[in-house]
């Protein structure tokens, strides 16, 4: 594996484990790794890795990169994880319905981050996103109940939200508060 290769391997890592908000702290951490890179080295790599920045729920902004596919092999050909954020996600406010479109609202500034992240889930109950400030607004299919996108999304949102969507969307189905 080239020095390349390997420093672009080393960027994804620490940008999939840490919450990197500029250049120069990505060059520290680098730099206690082993790999000097000049600030245009370095703006190239992230240009290579398609990184983009996007809003967090506590102010700021975050690297991140798109999913393994979507990097050139010739760039980096190892298996890469996923970036998109696992877990929950607690700057989501609120879920409603309204017909085949399904709102989250978060928390003010964290829209586009939240649309990222469910823009990169592989599943057939999002049609497409559209994120705003504080709201997302997905296009679910006409088919799949509302109860099963929402179980679909048990590990995505906080637990206070499925519970509250459940209640007022799928009253036959409420599950009780862990």
């Amino acid at each position: 594996m080239s020095k390349r290769q390997t420093r672009l391997l080393a960027i994804l890592e620490i940008l999939t484990n840490n919450c990197i908000g500029s250049q120069d702290e990505l060059s520290r951490l680098l730099a206690a790794r082993g790999f000097l890179v000049t600030q245009a080295t370095l703006s190239r790599d992230l240009k290579r890795l398609r990184t983009t920045k996007v809003p967090v729920d506590y102010g700021g902004y975050r690297y991140i990169v798109p999913n393994p596919g979507d990097i050139p092999e010739d760039e980096v050909y190892e298996s890469i994880p996923s970036t998109a954020q696992s877990g929950t996600h607690e700057a989501v406010q609120s879920v409603a319905f309204s017909g085949t479109l399904m709102v989250f609202r978060t928390l003010e500034g964290y829209a586009s981050g939240l649309a990222y992240d469910l823009d990169r889930l592989d599943t057939p109950y999002i049609l497409g996103t559209i994120a705003g400030a504080d709201t997302v607004i997905l296009v679910v299919p006409e088919h799949a109940s509302r109860a099963e996108i929402l179980d679909y999304f048990h590990d995505f949102l906080p637990e206070r939200v499925l519970y509250n969507a459940r209640r007022e969307y799928c009253s036959d189905t409420i599950p009780t508060i862990r």
